[in-house]
């Protein structure tokens, strides 16, 4: 397991681009270009867009 956030977003990004970028974007309510500032290695999203990026990819964010 890697604590690394950016380890976290770049695999985000990476979803996202295997969906479509584009597609995500629209789900989410961002615009592309921030999106992929956002999900770029040495990016620092708000927590409010990685939830919005999780969501748009179908998934659900939880503590356990």
């Amino acid at each position: 397991m890697d604590d690394d956030p950016q380890v976290f977003l770049v695999a985000l990004g990476y979803l996202a681009k295997k969906q479509g970028m584009t597609k995500v974007d629209k789900k989410a309510g961002l615009n592309r270009e921030s999106l992929y500032k956002a999900l770029a290695g040495g990016g620092n999203p708000r927590f409010s867009t990685v939830n919005k990026v999780i969501k748009a990819l179908g998934g659900l964010m939880a503590v356990a």
